[in-house]
């Protein structure tokens, strides 16, 4: 037996006649600070999920590595043991230092080879360079076929290049390879306003939706499998920011039908799957979703629930000085590029900021700092090649800066709006806020 079941977004469930294995199981509203939300909602997880060996988590982000989820499944089929990536020496293994401040170490097997009978695993991790390198690919193996995950990884050549190179080695054949065909990113529904500019953000969404298809067919022609699974990043934003929900530029994992006629998408509930032994498909999904226009959410947001004051713009200022010193020395920004703070009280005040074209032309910054590696992030009389505007929440900007919350999470999110001036994407400059807190 090799069967794959399909959960929900990145979860599917590996049996084979030697283990079962659940993969980044995701339940529930709670991810990203409670502003994702599951769509169809699930009722049961415990009889979509079923009972299984080991759980695999392939990155920290949490429509992937779930506490909340993790506790529900464990307390009705009992603690099982979480493999995930090993990083290698002098590289931060954000995940296995999560997963022990959540009290799941003693569960933890930390290992990129591990054999279950005739099934082996193997984990890539994607080397990019990065301190803020999270991401990991699975192949799991079985007499010649096998399936590839990639999860979340982008297109990296040498990390493709690596998983080519074990194909070969172990000499296999992906019979599956799961892949991500859309974005979950805050572009750009959080770089413009969804009140007065919204031919902008249709047009942009559509681009990036687009994108994410060639994205997909550069990997699958990159490595060759017999069958596709297009899945992850499937939410839905909930709340005060569900406003944004059309402009996310997330597409239907049914319009990758069109552009690769090998691709499957399971159909939903937790029964359908693919048999990599007969190739067979169990059932599809054949109607797109009907989207609700809004969504509200069960629970307050969760900087709203932990914060039970106002932060003042002084406690705020004095904050961010002190993050500076902690992110600044892990800067890898070789450019003059400012980012500016603008803390608001509620969503009122955000429906003012969408109501404006440029709001950072009628607010004054609480701070404005430079991420160049090379320079004071105080001095900011120089010529910037990109100043980026955020607007945030007060109580969501205490709980980044102080470690309760972090930014990319909040990013993802979407939870602090971004005027950037010019409309350029930086990495090294986005990946500076991952290290803006306290702690």
């Amino acid at each position: 037996m090799f069967k794959v079941y399909y959960k929900y977004s990145a979860c599917i469930k590996v049996c084979t006649d030697d283990v079962s294995i659940l993969c980044d199981p995701w339940f529930g509203n709670s991810a990203y600070d409670g502003t994702w939300s599951q769509y169809p909602k699930i009722e049961n997880i415990n009889n979509l999920v079923g009972n299984f060996d080991y759980v695999f988590i392939s990155h920290i982000h949490p429509d992937h590595y779930s506490y909340e989820t993790l506790k529900i499944i464990f307390e009705r089929f009992g603690k099982k043991k979480i493999i995930i990536a090993e990083w290698g020496n002098g590289k931060v293994n954000y995940l296995e230092r999560k997963i022990k401040s959540d009290g799941f170490g003693d569960l933890l097997i930390v290992k990129n080879c591990i054999r279950f009978g005739e099934t082996e695993l193997n984990i890539l991790p994607n080397h990019t360079g990065s301190e803020s390198d999270i991401d990991s690919a699975l192949i799991i193996s079985r007499k010649g076929k096998a399936i590839l995950n990639i999860n979340d990884c982008i297109y990296n050549k040498l990390h493709f290049e690596n998983i080519l190179e074990l194909k070969k080695r172990l000499n296999i054949n992906f019979n599956l390879f799961c892949l991500g065909y859309t974005g979950a990113g805050s572009y750009p529904q959080t770089y413009y306003s969804p009140i007065i500019q919204k031919d902008i953000l249709i047009k942009k969404a559509n681009t990036k939706k687009h994108s994410f298809f060639e994205r997909y067919k550069r990997a699958i022609k990159t490595i060759e499998s017999k069958r596709r699974l297009p899945f992850a990043g499937k939410y839905f934003l909930q709340g005060d920011h569900s406003i944004l929900n059309q402009y996310r530029g997330v597409a239907d994992p049914l319009e990758i039908k069109a552009i690769d006629k090998n691709s499957i998408v399971l159909d939903d509930g937790g029964n359908a799957f693919y048999d990599l032994e007969k190739d067979f498909i169990s059932s599809e999904r054949t109607k797109l979703y009907n989207y609700p226009q809004k969504i509200k959410s069960e629970k307050e947001y969760s900087w709203r629930q932990r914060i039970n004051f106002n932060p003042s713009n002084n406690l705020l200022k004095r904050l961010l000085i002190s993050s500076l010193k902690k992110a600044h020395p892990k800067s890898e920004c070789l450019s003059d590029l400012f980012f500016s703070i603008y803390p608001y009280e509620d969503f009122d005040v955000l429906k003012k900021i969408w109501l404006v074209k440029n709001p950072q032309d009628e607010r004054i910054p609480l701070i404005t700092f430079n991420c160049n590696k090379n320079s004071d992030p105080l001095d900011i009389n120089k010529k910037c090649d990109i100043h980026s505007h955020i607007f945030i929440e007060s109580k969501a900007l205490f709980c980044v800066l102080t470690g309760i919350c972090h930014w990319n999470n909040f990013e993802i999110g979407s939870v602090f709006q971004v005027r950037r001036v010019p409309d350029i994407y930086n990495y090294e400059m986005q990946s500076y806020l991952n290290f803006l807190s306290v702690i």
